[in-house]
């Protein structure tokens, strides 16, 4: 008997938003819930992402100068392409060594859950 999950795992974030609780998402994941499961290759899998937490990607782009900008993402499922997202004014921190890790910083990281 086989008992592994496709489920992802990683490690919890909260979500940040601005002083009056606005959300700009269009119906994102920042609108539904309070916390988010990063996974990733450099990420240890501890916790299951669930429809509370659900999955998101950290993105690292490089910019001008060789500046590399991360946000993240929802994780898209498996075999399917990852829809297009842009900021919706919501921001994940997590105080555990491994999202700084994993981030390049210490800091928030941009939310991009909005889709038009």
């Amino acid at each position: 008997m086989n008992n592994a999950t496709t489920t992802p795992k990683g490690i919890t974030a909260l979500i940040y938003r601005d002083a009056l609780g606005t959300n700009f998402s269009n119906r994102g994941i920042s609108a539904h819930v309070m916390e988010v499961t990063v996974i990733g290759e450099d990420i240890d899998p501890v916790f299951e992402a669930t429809e509370e937490r659900p999955a998101v990607r950290l993105v690292k782009n490089e910019h001008f100068h060789r500046e590399t900008v991360v946000h993240a993402e929802p994780a898209a499922p498996k075999g399917e392409p990852a829809p297009w997202y842009m900021f919706g004014g919501t921001f994940i921190f997590s105080s555990d060594a491994r999202f700084r890790r994993a981030a390049g910083h210490y800091g928030a990281v941009p939310l991009h859950d909005r889709r038009e």
